[in-house]
């Protein structure tokens, strides 16, 4: 491997942990910095800006290094449905909404309420989105990868066709990076949420959206203190003021978690540039060839079988960690799996397979 990753994480010996698409792991960087944090909390030494809040802003700008976006344009949020439903709630009454008809609920409900308010929403295959955009349609919104399937989109096309007819596109990058880059692309869409608990290793209460383009297109509902122009200067009264990027859109950020992110994202950056990141697509490459399943090109690998309580428990008893989704098994890896732990993974589902 491109790293060495000992010492690094601290799963149970013996656990084969598949399972980030769920909740990833935290690096002991991460949790050294949380236990950090708690102790200032605990014993009250802790300065509430420079300790507790502003680690959120060297987030931004890691994430931002991370997928090659401008850190101005990165707001913090504290999961991806606020930064969907952000995008849900400009949309004015006729706008015309493509998604995928099995798209996960974090994206399609925000576009649901905004059908109540006389938004038109049409759900298509997740495969068929790029050639169901048409001259009505305002957003496309769809899943980078499919939480279910593995399946990737395909960005570029849905750009190329969105960009014919004036739509705008949001991606919910969160099963994608940072393992499929968009940096050749990023400049082109319009928004990106991404929820940062599950493979950027993060705390749960991190998230990110990405706005490129006419920040004043897009109202600013979540207004509040952390999103003025001086945050830490005033916290009182009007006027409204607001700064010229995307930090309008911020949300007070849940500390801890923020502190723990910290950590988190500068070690992907760290692992992104020595290469160690496609160690985990090579493992999940292999996990796909050994189950005799597609592999789409991201960390999922989505096993169908014939009985999924039955396969989950042959699963757990054979120590291996991973996800249940519709009649799949949901398998995925990071940068703590080896090809030992694909090997395993797929002699225990081959008796289940369908």
């Amino acid at each position: 491997m491109a790293h060495d990753f000992d010492g690094m994480f601290s799963p149970r010996p013996g656990l084969a942990y598949l399972d980030t698409a769920t909740y990833g792991l935290p690096p002991i960087p991460t949790l050294e910095a949380l236990d950090r944090a708690h102790s200032m909390w605990r014993d009250g030494t802790a300065y509430w800006i420079t300790d507790f809040d502003q680690p959120a802003d060297q987030a931004r700008v890691a994430f931002a290094e991370l997928i090659g976006a401008a850190a101005e344009n990165v707001a913090l949020i504290p999961a991806a449905s606020v930064g969907v439903g952000t995008v849900a709630a400009g949309l004015a009454p006729g706008a015309e909404v493509v998604i995928p008809n099995d798209e996960f609920t974090s994206v399609t409900f925000p576009m649901l309420v905004a059908e109540q308010r006389g938004v038109a929403v049409r759900q298509v295959p997740f495969d068929q989105v790029a050639g169901e955009i048409r001259s009505s349609t305002t957003l496309v919104a769809v899943s980078l990868v499919q939480a279910q399937t593995g399946k990737v989109a395909d960005v570029e096309l849905i750009l190329d066709r969105a960009e014919a007819v004036g739509a705008k596109v949001l991606v919910d990058a969160t099963h994608g990076f940072p393992f499929v880059r968009l940096h050749h692309l990023m400049d082109r869409i319009d928004y990106v949420a991404c929820a940062a608990y599950k493979h950027l290793l993060c705390p749960r209460g991190v998230a990110f959206l990405v706005v490129n383009g006419d920040l004043e297109a897009l109202p600013p509902w979540n207004a509040n203190w952390r999103a003025a122009d001086e945050p830490y200067g005033r916290m009182y009264g009007g006027p409204l003021t607001l700064p010229a990027t995307a930090a309008r859109f911020d949300v007070s950020p849940a500390w801890l978690a923020w502190v723990g992110a910290v950590e988190s994202l500068r070690l992907l950056n760290e692992w992104s540039a020595a290469g160690s990141l496609a160690d985990s697509l090579q493992v999940a490459a292999e996990l796909a060839i050994l189950a005799g399943v597609p592999w789409e090109g991201a960390s999922l690998v989505c096993v169908p079988v014939a009985d999924t309580e039955a396969a989950a428990g042959a699963l757990a008893a054979a120590d291996i960690k991973c996800g249940v989704r519709s009649d799949s098994i949901r398998f995925s890896t990071h940068v703590y799996n080896e090809i030992e732990d694909a090997t395993r993974a797929a002699a225990a589902i081959a008796p289940f397979q369908r």
